[in-house]
């Protein structure tokens, strides 16, 4: 039975190391998890070694606390709009730069290398999709690119046919080359204090990681992405999330879509954040 004492160790460590903000409802979350840990680690000795500063063990209690919402194709809209967005960038400067902040299995940005493909009517669009997550073994999954039926079955028939190969045992196939060559994956903590990132991007999805953020990271992280957004960029998150504080960085286009102010509006509500 989860302890008042190891939910408190657990609940400072989470908002220590990435950000996450636990409340009493993640209690039953935390206590299903720990009961499915790896061999004979108990609850108390991930603990241990994550306050020890063991690098394993704080990216293991991380992907206890964190579930992958996923799914190809959720929120359709998004992914056309996305893509649209990319065809538009590479008619102005040649090519588009598009990031996944919350990979988990890979569903989210194969939706989105399948819809840009379908928009571009090519194969190999000037395009490429960087897939980050903080979570080590989804992200395993998703350099795989192998899903059950039960997960393809959210694709449309002509995109089974054009996107997803033969059988490749269990029950799995494995999506097209096309699709997988699109995108790349790479561990992320988008609480850390330096992002392995580099560049401008046309098109961010931040789509379900916000919530387990306290209000101050997720503001800073918000910002972050604001600057390395174009003038103009399209940030997706789910529908039912919202900006906060940050919403002054961004202009609403509706139904989780967001597009980066301008170079002066950007100016302004930095200096307006910087006065809080």
């Amino acid at each position: 039975m989860l302890t008042e004492a190891q939910f408190e160790r657990a609940r400072r460590l989470a908002l220590g190391l990435a950000g996450i903000e636990l409340f009493d409802r993640h209690r039953e979350l935390l206590q299903r998890r720990s009961d499915r840990l790896i061999g004979q680690d108990s609850l108390d000795a991930l603990l241990d070694a994550a306050e020890d500063g063991d690098t394993d063990a704080r990216r293991r209690l991380i992907e206890l606390l964190t579930t992958n919402f996923t799914g190809f194709f959720r929120h359709p809209w998004h992914f056309h709009l996305a893509a649209e967005h990319a065809l538009w960038a590479v008619h102005r400067r040649g090519s588009a730069r598009l990031w996944s902040a919350a990979a988990a299995t890979g569903e989210e940005p194969y939706s989105l290398a399948m819809a840009v493909i379908d928009v571009f009517r090519r194969d190999d669009p000037a395009v490429t999709i960087l897939a980050t997550d903080i979570d080590e073994a989804a992200l395993a999954v998703a350099r795989e690119a192998e899903y059950a039926g039960a997960a393809l079955a959210a694709l449309e028939p002509a995109q089974q046919a054009r996107f997803v190969g033969e059988p490749t045992g269990g029950g799995s196939r494995r999506l097209v080359p096309a699709a997988r060559r699109l995108v790349e994956f790479r561990r992320m903590n988008l609480a850390d204090l330096v992002w392995p990132l580099d560049g401008i991007f046309d098109v961010v999805f931040c789509r379900n990681v916000l919530m387990y953020f306290e209000a101050g990271h997720r503001y800073a992280v918000l910002e972050r992405i604001a600057s390395m957004l174009e003038p103009g960029g399209l940030l997706l998150l789910d529908p039912s999330e919202h900006l906060g504080g940050a919403a002054e960085l961004f202009v609403d286009r509706g139904n989780g879509a967001y597009t980066r102010r301008s170079a002066a509006g950007m100016a302004s509500a930095s200096r307006q954040g910087s006065a809080r």
